[in-house]
């Protein structure tokens, strides 16, 4: 299930007035390495959970495993009966910052996912997993940087940043969107929709009335309110509300953290349930039972497999979309193959393959 930067600035929004005010207590580690904070909150105990794609308060029973990284009892010894200042979503990044009087905890909720403590001075106390990119370093003692966005705020993009962007574009009007501004495609799509543009329609092409559409409706979309809030799930995506552009509905629910929830504790149970040994000696039954059970688990992985792909490549669309074009160049000799490798690069991108018959490149998302 993908969750969309605007799913999580609404799921920010419908969580806070709950979060906002409470008291940590503890800090335990789930057996799949998820984070597990009790919170003392003005509706009594509950359990925030923190997984590598997203956060919720579970009403499911989720175990702590008894050995843990150390990394939760750090945590509790520097927040146990600190309270919660804030919770905020930074600049419509995948990123949640919980604020407490002398700490950020940082929840980077794309790619591998991670969890950071910081000083208010944004000086790294510690960090579930120790990263190294080019532009930041994830380690004890580094300043903490944020990873640069994947493009411009819809909220504060100007008419002539995105005129620039689309004049300067040879894609079509959804990828060029898309490319330009930290927005989810399926968002880039609806506003499309609304504005009564092509989204096939080549950048160049595009007026300068209709940009003023485009923008109008991004920037409807992406202003939180509440009273839109009606979630649901649409072509495996968790939307705030209904989009045309995704079709109808296959599920609603009352909350995004029911939703959230739902799904990601049932994961887990699932998981400590295929994870369970068998019994040494089985009847006939028993074993027919156990090689479906076994079948399900590696369809289950490969699910999971695929879901991380498709993350990837959403987490990273304008960068891929990119790689495409650099592959078109490349085949029409415009230019070298030791160009390609250098510009991917710098994409946070590595070249594989690049097959001239058969019309494909291969490239590594580092991150």
């Amino acid at each position: 299930m993908q969750i969309p930067n605007l799913t999580l600035a609404y799921l920010i929004a419908e969580l806070s007035p709950l979060l906002q005010g409470s008291i940590l207590r503890k800090v335990q580690e789930l057996s799949n390495n998820w984070l597990k904070i009790k919170l003392q909150t003005k509706q009594g105990s509950r359990d925030l959970i923190i997984s590598p794609s997203a956060f919720f308060i579970t009403s499911y029973s989720l175990p702590a495993k008894q050995q843990s990284s150390g990394f939760g009892a750090f945590l509790r010894k520097r927040l146990a009966n600190k309270k919660l200042l804030s919770l905020k979503q930074h600049s419509l990044d995948r990123i949640a910052l919980l604020e407490f009087d002398s700490y950020f905890l940082i929840l980077e909720l794309f790619a591998k996912g991670n969890v950071i403590l910081t000083t208010k001075e944004m000086e790294i106390v510690s960090a579930y997993r120790k990263e190294k990119w080019r532009d930041r370093t994830i380690s004890k003692g580094e300043p903490y940087k944020f990873p640069s966005s994947k493009g411009l705020n819809p909220l504060e993009v100007s008419l002539k940043e995105l005129k620039k962007s689309f004049s300067e574009s040879k894609a079509d009007c959804i990828r060029t969107l898309v490319s330009a501004l930290n927005i989810a495609p399926i968002a880039g799509e609806e506003a499309c929709l609304k504005a009564r543009i092509e989204k096939a329609k080549p950048a160049g092409k595009v007026k300068e009335s209709e940009l003023k559409k485009l923008l109008a409706e991004l920037k409807k979309l992406y202003a939180v309110d509440l009273k839109k809030l009606k979630p649901g799930i649409a072509a495996g995506i968790l939307l705030p509300f209904e989009m045309r552009s995704a079709g109808a509905f296959d599920k609603t629910f009352p909350s995004l953290n029911e939703a959230i929830d739902e799904f990601f504790s049932l994961q887990f149970s699932q998981e400590k349930q295929l994870a369970t040994p068998g019994i040494s000696k089985l009847g006939q039954l028993e074993r027919g039972l156990k090689r479906q059970l076994d079948s399900i688990a590696v369809l289950e992985r490969k699910a999971e497999e695929a879901r991380a792909k498709g993350e990837a490549i959403y987490t990273n669309y304008a960068a891929v979309n990119e790689a495409l074009q650099l592959a078109r160049e490349f085949a029409e000799g415009r230019i070298t193959k030791k160009q390609v490798m250098y510009k991917l690069n710098s994409l946070g991108l590595e070249l594989k393959q690049i097959d001239l018959k058969n019309r494909k490149i291969t490239v590594e998302i580092k991150k």
